[in-house]
């Protein structure tokens, strides 16, 4: 089964358009109106910092996420949107066979979730992180599911 969250993240970059246009002309305009725009200094500061601080979580936690488990193989791709066409140096793949599969966990923090994998190695168990911020609930149950399939199959053979 495949799965991506391309139509989540298809709107970022438009996002970041609009938020440095925004950020650039609250400045202009606070500046053209002699730092009257906002009632208090303070507020103008919170104004800019929520903007910047809103790139930055969509910078970070905004990543095309891809999963594949069709065949032998799960495969997770996980890349960055913004000037991944250019630098790929965000970009992060993952094959692992379905044998190895041990056990999965969905963490859900307030702001960021994440989806680690855990595989039998020669060392012992071995971890793989994916970033799963932008992938709707239900894509992720839909997830849930297969890797729980994909356990119950290793546990009986």
């Amino acid at each position: 089964m495949r799965l991506t969250n391309y139509n989540a993240v298809k709107v970022i970059p438009g996002f970041y358009y609009f938020a440095v246009v925004l950020f650039f002309l609250i400045v202009f305009l606070n500046f053209q109106f002699d730092h009257t725009l906002f009632a208090d200094t303070k507020y103008y500061r919170i104004t800019l910092a929520g903007i910047v601080l809103a790139m930055v979580y969509v910078y970070f936690g905004g990543k095309y996420f891809e999963y594949d488990s069709d065949g032998n193989l799960v495969s997770i791709n996980n890349r960055g949107i913004l000037l991944s066409n250019f630098l790929n140096y965000r970009t992060k793949q993952i094959d692992i066979k379905k044998q190895k599969i041990v056990d999965f966990e969905v963490y859900n923090f307030i702001i960021y979730k994440r989806l680690n994998i855990y595989t039998k190695s020669k060392r012992g168990i071995a971890k793989y992180k994916a970033n799963v911020t932008f992938v709707s609930p239900h894509k992720i149950n839909i997830i849930c599911a297969s890797l729980k399939k994909i356990i119950q199959e290793n546990k009986q053979s």
